[in-house]
């Protein structure tokens, strides 16, 4: 392509195989229809949304979980939802992914509708079979690989499962539900929804997918890498959400300069610590919280976790060590 070979052994090693691909444009993103039932998700949600069921979302207790969660009851909310909750199971009580005890929890806080799963939920096969049990509808979004059989669920949207043939194979949970919400925007657009309320700009979450894609190190491919780098600029912008702002804040992350390895090292842990020694909804409220004084307060409570959770692996190295000298 007439490159400078130096450029062009840069390019290559980072998977950049033509000059069309450093355009990183919110309009070179692959389009929501390739991705396998993306369509049958969206008119599954805007069913929902036109009767007024409740949904509940059940995400993970990781960065990526915490980031599809956000993603989910902010965009579903905005796009009209009568009532959007969302449980993330303690992984300490109910394991992880979409249980029967987490059913059971759910039905015992106000049976919803419609249960949607993100980043989990692909292999939660008895966790959709009690849902149906109890007549609740389940939604399945993940990305991580499915087994030999699949939950019998409602529609199920993974780029990993068989018969998907979207192009990119690396996108986080994060990015699958993105996806979903273009695809929901689409079917909205075309019930003429939005002829008597605001239309959401899904760019303005693309701060919680570059977020969520860093810290969950799946590949930069072209498709990532636009949605890394549109979130980027956001946050570059000083438009990114209170909670971002305020973890990068409390790490000493000049915000006008953040690049992906500040949001894999510094605002990333942070998040991850409050799933890994307590709740993770602390980490799901901070990114869902509207004003800058609110998000320092619970920005300061991940920022401690993350400071308990390195003490404790410090004292656990020391005693693998020690044992490993005895």
């Amino acid at each position: 392509a007439g490159l400078h070979p130096l450029l062009a052994r840069v390019y290559r090693g980072r998977g950049v195989h033509s000059p069309e691909e450093l355009d990183l444009g919110l309009g070179r993103l692959l389009p929501p229809q390739q991705l396998h039932n993306a369509g049958r998700a969206a008119q599954l949600l805007a069913d929902a949304l036109a009767a007024q069921h409740s949904i509940l979302i059940v995400g993970d207790f990781d960065a990526d979980g915490a980031t599809s969660t956000a993603l989910a009851v902010s965009l579903l909310r905005e796009f009209g939802a009568a009532q959007v909750d969302y449980l993330v199971p303690n992984r300490f009580e109910y394991g992880y992914g979409l249980t029967r005890e987490i059913v059971d929890l759910a039905v015992s806080q106000g049976t919803p509708d419609l249960i949607v799963t993100v980043d989990n939920g692909i292999s939660s096969l008895d966790g959709v079979a009690a849902a149906r049990e109890q007549g609740i509808a389940t939604l399945i979004t993940d990305h991580h690989l499915a087994g030999n059989e699949l939950p019998a669920a409602d529609v199920i949207v993974n780029p990993n499962q068989p018969d998907c043939d979207f192009p990119s194979k690396n996108l986080a949970g994060v990015g699958v539900i993105f996806y979903i919400m273009l695809a929901l925007r689409a079917q909205l657009r075309r019930r003429n929804w939005f002829d008597t309320r605001e239309e959401p700009n899904l760019g303005r979450f693309t701060d919680l997918v570059a977020l969520g894609t860093v810290a969950d190190v799946v590949p930069l491919d072209q498709n990532n890498r636009i949605l890394v780098a549109t979130g980027l600029q956001r946050i570059r912008n000083g438009q990114a959400r209170p909670g971002i702002l305020a973890l990068l804040e409390i790490a000493s992350r000049p915000r006008a300069s953040v690049v992906a390895s500040d949001l894999g090292f510094a605002v990333g842990p942070r998040i991850n610590a409050a799933g890994r020694l307590n709740d993770i909804s602390v980490g799901i409220e901070c990114l869902l919280a509207q004003d800058q004084a609110g998000a320092r307060k619970l920005a300061a409570q991940l920022h401690q976790q993350n400071q308990d959770r390195r003490v404790i692996e410090q004292d656990m190295q020391q005693q693998a060590l020690k044992l490993l000298d005895e």
